[in-house]
């Protein structure tokens, strides 16, 4: 049983040893070098991020995603950091439309990026999870929607799955959102909000691998279509012509938590003398007494 394609290793721990934070960071890659004799060798395949993932309760493997979405600047397909912060979002424009959805991006723990990149393929819940959390926060700078044709008075940022009918704010058949909404037309630096589920009656359970994205949304209308839509969009009003960077930048900051049945054990998992099974005829005599 593949419990995510993605993942590199899951390590086992349990309270009271609880060592590693839960990052969904991953990553394999070839890695190219020169050996000893001064010859180029390429390593195919090699594990360069992990674990993301944690056995914090017998039979069951928790997971969590943390990222973000630049709301500042568009990537306009680039995912290079030194060419992502070109174009800002805006109200108009041919190059400048506002913000409507975006990827999150699972930044490296690593300082350099040509070794360890960022993840720019979202956030991918495996099929089989059980999705108990969705968190969103609003961190860098107000974000607004004046001037975005069909723009909201009450703007809405939602992270979740796909967009449709019977996506709520509580888990449903179709998965649940993390909704931030705003008033004024303008969503206020620091803003967050949580969906959240913990028994298995009302968790979320994902059937097929699922992107959780960020988008701008609203209710759709009518009792037979209730749900969330995609809705127009918002804007950083400070990207102009100067490039914000670091701290100064609105990011919607993202978070997924999810949990997946663990495999049951291996052989590997109990501990055998080297020979194999031998048992103490003192201890562990299976012998009919």
């Amino acid at each position: 049983m593949a419990i995510n394609a993605n993942q590199i290793a899951v390590t086992k721990i349990y309270p009271g040893n609880y060592t590693n934070v839960l990052k969904y960071w991953h990553e394999t890659k070839s890695v190219d070098f020169n050996n000893e004799n001064g010859y180029a060798e390429t390593l195919t395949n090699q594990p360069i991020g992990g674990p993301v993932g944690v056995v914090f309760r017998p039979g069951w493997i928790a997971q969590q995603a943390v990222g973000y979405v630049d709301l500042s600047y568009q990537a306009l397909g680039s995912v290079n950091q030194l060419e992502y912060y070109t174009t800002p979002y805006a109200s108009g424009g041919a190059s400048n439309k506002a913000f409507t959805n975006g990827t999150v991006i699972i930044p490296s723990p690593d300082y350099h990026k040509d070794v360890r990149a960022d993840i720019t393929t979202g956030i991918k819940v495996p099929s089989g999870a059980y999705v108990y959390r969705v968190g969103l926060r609003v961190d860098g700078g107000d974000v607004v929607s004046s001037g975005v044709a069909g723009g909201s008075a009450t703007p809405q940022l939602g992270l979740g799955p796909g967009l449709g009918v019977g996506l709520s704010t509580t888990p449903s058949a179709s998965g649940f959102y993390a909704t931030v909404v705003g008033s004024n037309s303008r969503i206020e630096n620091g803003s967050f909000n949580s969906s959240n589920a913990w028994n298995g009656a009302n968790m979320h359970r994902v059937t097929a691998e699922t992107e959780y994205a960020l988008a701008t949304v609203g209710n759709l209308g009518g009792a037979a279509a209730s749900g969330l839509g995609q809705a127009s969009g918002i804007y950083d009003p400070r990207a102009g012509v100067g490039k914000l960077s670091g701290k100064d930048k609105a990011l919607a900051l993202c978070e997924v938590c999810w949990l997946v049945p663990d495999q049951p054990p291996k052989r590997s998992d109990i501990v055998l003398q080297p020979a194999g099974i031998v048992e103490s005829s003192v201890y562990t005599s299976t012998s009919p007494s």
